[in-house]
């Protein structure tokens, strides 16, 4: 069996059609035009001025008339898919350098493997700043949205991402139910992804609100009790200096509403044994 049969594409995107054009000939530059690439559109403004397979015939763009968000969008490319891994990418994330083919014959080694993460650059991580092609993998904490391959069946068994979490930090989430279960999310140096980072269409105010609820809601939810309420104070503290620094109210909006939802979700609280959660803590988070 070849390695491409191996591994679908899965980008979700929302009037950003200027940055998934250039994502989409970053592909076709790197040799994977031909892939089966599911292009999912969370009801943009206006549709995609452009033919999706002019510029990488495996490409397929299916527009949805009502927004649900990125995260519902990622759980149902994982469930439109036919391969056993997800490559999941930003419509502004793009392999820049090293080997798909690697990094599926690294997984495909891997009898334990939940995702893999990949080297990540920008325009201020320069490539010099990442580490090596070279450089061995290792098992880490979490993966990076922006851009991961995911073992596609583990990731529906688990149930996918936890859409109640609407924006912001389900990779730790989904990762946290997968190291519990004993499956491994892992480095691999040898693809380099180029992550944009365009502006269009971000909100601070949603990636203040939600970061901080979330992270509230995952404290809750896998942290042993000792250390459980040392982190939330923490972490109320840490967004009391954002506002103060910032002047915006959503790190304290998200903070309060974080602890309302606290009772609402807590059939998800399976907090991690000690030795566990020592384990996850000694982990490089990247």
């Amino acid at each position: 069996m070849s390695w491409l049969s191996l591994v679908e594409i899965g980008i979700a995107t929302k009037n950003r059609w200027q940055d998934l054009r250039h994502t989409l000939e970053q592909i076709a530059a790197f040799g994977l035009g031909q892939q089966r690439i599911l292009i999912f559109d969370d009801a943009s403004d206006a549709p995609c001025p452009y033919d999706v397979k002019a510029i990488c015939a495996g490409a397929e763009l299916k527009r949805f008339d009502k927004s649900a968000g990125y995260i519902v969008r990622r759980n149902q490319l994982a469930r439109a898919m036919t391969a056993k891994y997800y490559l999941s990418l930003d419509d502004d994330s793009f392999p820049l350098l090293g080997s798909l083919e690697a990094a599926i014959a690294f997984a495909e080694s891997c009898d334990d493997l939940f995702c893999l993460t990949f080297a990540i650059c920008n325009s201020w991580i320069s490539e010099e700043r990442v580490r090596q092609l070279h450089t061995p993998p290792y098992q880490v904490q979490v993966f990076t949205g922006c851009a991961h391959m995911v073992h596609r069946e583990r990731f529906l068994e688990l149930g996918g991402y936890r859409e109640e979490f609407v924006h912001m930090g389900e990779e730790t989430e989904i990762a946290a139910r997968a190291f519990m279960r004993g499956l491994k999310c892992y480095r691999f140096s040898g693809l380099r992804i180029y992550h944009t980072e365009a502006n269009a269409g971000r909100s601070y105010q949603r990636m203040d609100y939600y970061g901080a609820r979330n992270t509230v809601l995952w404290n809750d939810w896998y942290l042993p009790s000792w250390p459980r309420m040392i982190r939330q104070v923490r972490a109320f503290l840490a967004r009391v200096f954002l506002f103060l620094k910032t002047g915006r109210k959503a790190h304290l909006q998200g903070q309060i509403a974080g602890l309302k939802d606290i009772r609402r979700y807590k059939s998800y609280r399976q907090p991690m044994p000690h030795k566990l959660y020592e384990q996850w803590l000694n982990l490089p988070a990247d």
